[in-house]
Order: C-alpha cells, then structure tokens, then sequence
C-alpha cells in the first residue's frame, strides 16, 4: 500500500551518522519526534512533536525518528524535490535522502537530515541534531511527505524565560502524538468503502490538519462479486501509495539502489512499482493497477472471472 524502501539498507545508516551528535556541549537540549505508529501499524503520524517548540538562542535540538522522514530547513531559498529525473529514469534526490549543512543554523543555507533505512531498527536508531545560535523563527519540513508535515522552531534571546522546559515540552509531544493516532483510529472505524451498483471506491486517507495516514485499504477484507470494477482513489496528502496485486512473485522494491564509484549509490525508484502496470493475464483472475500517484487520482481493477 505505501512505499517500502527496501534496499536503502545501511548507506545511509552511514552516511546519517555524520549528523547524529549534537555539536559541542552549550545551551540545553530539546527533542522533537518524527512521526510515530500505532502498535499494529494502522495508523501512521505524519507530524512532528511537538509542532511549534520554544528554546533559547545556543541550544540544541534533537530529532528523534519514528518513521521514514527527514528534516529540511531551506535556509532562505526553496526547497528540493523529492525526486529527481534522468532520461526515463526517475530517483531519489541524493540531496533529499542525505544530510546537507553543518550542525548549527540561523537561517541561512539548507540542512537535511538525510532518511534512515526503512527497517525499524535504523529507524529507532536514527537521530538529527541542530545548534540554534541567534533568536528568531525557522520553520522546517519533512520533504518525504510534503509541506503538511511542517513544525517550527522559535529561538528566544538568551535568558529569555520559556513557556516549557525540555522535559515539559517533550511530555507535550508525546501527548500530540497521540492525539494525532487517536485521531487516525477514529478515522479507521469509519473507513467503509463506497458501493455504487457494479462499483466500489476505497478511499486511501489522511489529514492534513490533524496529521495522519491511515495504513489500510480497508478495515476488513474486501468482498466483492465477480466483474465488479473497484477503484482506489488517494485522499492522502502524506503519503505515495500504490495498488498492487503480486500473485505468487515477491513484492518489488520501491527503491533499487545504484552503487557508484567514489560516492554514495543512486537510488532508482523501480519502474515496476512507480509507474501503473497492467497484465490482463494475472493468475487468470485480475487485472493490476500500480501508483495512483497524486492525491486526488485513482485507477480501477477489475476481477475478471477465471479462464
């Protein structure tokens, strides 16, 4: 349903690395998390927490990750693509999946975190740290899943009392953070599909304002009868989901790393997951559509009967 970034094993474990430690001991220490799951993997957070955070001119502020996201700052100009093309290929920006900028900013130049590998244990292992040396507001996004996954930092003048100290900040995230699931598990109880004589939609959902993915098609196995049209539609401003039916073989990677000389790979997003597909002849029973790939599309398959 959503992408697998299999294959981004431990590049860029290694190369994320480089901004893991926060910079020279001065100011204290904030933390923010990336994202989050419920326990089955329903529900995805697609926000930063907690949202807005106070701090003081020379602290540091440390991104702990719980999903597959980066942290962007422009640095006064525009933001990166996610992809990038060339010639019929498309990939991964290089300047999107690797860190960018050193470890203190001020609102100039851009810094990235990088991505962590798609696997839970470089995930939790993952973090991003930055010195904030003079006051002001920088805001920051997670360029993986687009401007809706935003947060902001605001530096106060040094001395400056704060509204939170970084322990109370940190319990006010962890309380947003599951504001933001519970919010996507109401949203899953009423998740039906649309039934319309011989079609369904499903819907693939998210919220921008409440910061949320839903991982499911549906809340139970879909049944429908034989020459039924369903189509999937992408009601999701976080994430890139496809539609796929692999039969017997394995599901493909989203990402098929390149290894070049002297630098780090580059990261092919396999045609067969990113680009829609049809094979009338499937086990004898379906047609597949794959990528739906803008919030707002959708594609139909049709159970076709057994030859």
């Amino acid at each position: 349903m959503t992408r697998r970034w299999a294959g981004l094993v431990g590049v860029l474990v290694v190369l994320g690395s480089l901004s893991l430690s926060a910079p020279a001991s001065e100011g204290r220490k904030w933390t923010v998390v990336a994202g989050g799951l419920t326990p089955d993997g329903s529900v995805w957070s697609n926000a930063f927490h907690p949202r807005v955070l106070d701090v003081t001119a020379r602290d540091v502020v440390e991104w702990r990750f719980e999903g597959f996201h980066n942290v962007a700052f422009a640095g006064g100009g525009r933001l990166p693509p996610l992809t990038v093309v060339d010639g019929r290929a498309v990939y991964l920006n290089p300047e999107v999946a690797f860190p960018a900028g050193p470890q203190t900013y001020a609102g100039q130049g851009y810094r990235n975190s990088g991505t962590p590998a798609d696997d839970p244990k470089s995930i939790a292992a993952f973090r991003y740290a930055l010195r904030f040396p003079e006051p002001g507001t920088y805001t920051y996004s997670c360029i993986v899943h687009g401007p809706a996954m935003s947060g902001t930092i605001r530096v106060h003048p040094r001395g400056e009392r704060l509204p939170q100290d970084p322990a109370q900040a940190m319990r006010r995230g962890r309380q947003e953070q599951r504001a933001t699931l519970e919010a996507g598990r109401g949203a899953l109880n009423r998740l039906q599909p649309q039934v319309r004589g011989g079609e369904v939609r499903v819907a693939m959902v998210g919220d921008a304002q409440q910061g949320y993915s839903l991982m499911r098609f549906t809340r139970t196995p879909l049944v429908v009868r034989r020459g039924t049209t369903v189509t999937w539609e992408v009601l999701d401003p976080f994430e890139i989901h496809t539609v796929t039916f692999v039969g017997s073989s394995p599901v493909p990677p989203f990402v098929v790393p390149q290894p070049q000389a002297g630098g780090p790979p580059r990261l092919l997003l396999n045609p067969r997951v990113v680009a829609p597909h049809g094979a009338a002849g499937l086990p004898g029973r379906i047609r597949q559509l794959r990528d739906p790939r803008a919030p707002g599309s959708s594609g139909a398959a049709e159970l076709q009967p057994a030859v």
